[in-house]
């Protein structure tokens, strides 16, 4: 599955949470300027223990 996350758009965290092997997580331009973007950081984290691929684009 491939999800992205933006300055507007993001999956709820425990979904993020729960990706893993074969998942992918694209940070798309402006997620860090979320005003939650440090909830996302440990839910990458964890999804990314768990085997995902968190890849920055670019747009």
């Amino acid at each position: 599955m491939i999800r992205g996350i933006d300055r507007e758009h993001a999956p709820a965290l425990g979904d993020v949470r729960a990706l893993g092997k074969g998942d992918v997580i694209l940070l798309l331009p402006g997620v860090e300027q979320r005003d939650d973007w440090a909830r996302y950081i440990e839910a990458i984290g964890t999804a990314v223990g768990r085997g995902a691929d968190a890849r920055w684009t670019r747009g």
